[in-house]
Order: structure tokens, then C-alpha cells, then sequence
């Protein structure tokens, strides 16, 4: 990791604790890299619904 990749999700952490949408952010906290290097991967298209209530 480079110390801008670093900086950046330090600054997206921040902005995100103050009330930035998690949509707006310029890197991936899973992935701890750029939001577009990992846009397609599938943990981001298709997330895990388990932890989600089953409707009664």
C-alpha cells in the first residue's frame, strides 16, 4: 500500500465517520484500495444477504 492509498482511506474514514455517505468514498475499506480497482469484484456486486432478517 502507498502512503496516498493510505492517506486517502484514512480521509474516507474520517469523512465517512462525519457523515459521508459510504458511496462517496475513493477507496474500499474491504479491500483497503482504490474504489475502482475493486468496483466489479462480487463482494461488492453481490453482497451476502445473511445477515438479514428472514420475513415472518
Amino acid at each position: 500500500m502507498t502512503k496516498k492509498l493510505a492517506a486517502a482511506i484514512q480521509r474516507d474514514n474520517e469523512l465517512e465517520n462525519a457523515g459521508m455517505h459510504s458511496d462517496d468514498r475513493k477507496t474500499c475499506w474491504s479491500h483497503q484500495s482504490w474504489a475502482v480497482d475493486c468496483e466489479n469484484d462480487p463482494f461488492h456486486t453481490q453482497p451476502s444477504v445473511h445477515h438479514y432478517p428472514r420475513p415472518a
